[in-house]
């Protein structure tokens, strides 16, 4: 693990335990590991917590972050389109980030089985949890939801992405 992975793993983790919002948190540890400050990005994800909306049915918020981060440094850019007369929608930039951020699905896959927030609530915490109502939630907290295994998988989302991004820097 390398220094910036190691401390992206570690901020991602106290972002969510502190704070809450596994996809800003995530977001959040890689753009200070990576010494980037886009709050505009970081509002954005905001939508993003429990599987999006809080509704648990969407892709994992620490998955999203971190695809939104590999994305944020290898992603095509406005100029890029047209740049290359041989490749004018500059489609080989898309094929080079999607294959950095099919290597995040992978390991989210291999560690968890799944991208999905309830799906990886089921693996964790043994049950769903629907956290938009105030009971579930509640119940959610009681069983370390946010004191260990939310924290847990945006340490390792944040991680991941590092590593990733370190290996093409």
């Amino acid at each position: 693990m390398s220094k910036r992975s190691d401390k992206a793993y570690k901020a991602a983790y106290g972002y969510e335990h502190d704070y809450g919002n596994c996809a800003q948190a995530t977001l959040k540890a890689l753009m200070d590991a990576f010494d980037e400050d886009m709050e505009i990005a970081y509002r954005g994800l905001g939508s993003f917590a429990g599987g999006g909306a809080a509704e648990g049915d969407g892709s994992c918020g620490a998955y999203v972050g971190g695809l939104f981060f590999i994305g944020m440094k290898n992603g095509r850019k406005f100029a890029d389109i047209g740049k290359d007369p041989n490749d004018p929608a500059a489609s080989k930039i898309t094929l080079a980030n999607r294959r950095i951020a099919k290597m995040l699905h992978d390991r989210f896959i291999e560690k968890y089985g799944t991208v999905v927030c309830h799906q990886i609530q089921r693996k964790l915490l043994g049950r769903v949890y629907y956290t938009a109502d105030p009971d579930q939630y509640k119940k959610f907290l009681e069983a370390g939801g946010h004191d260990t295994v939310c924290p847990s998988v945006c340490g390792d989302a944040a991680r991941w992405a590092a590593e990733l991004i370190e290996a093409i820097e």
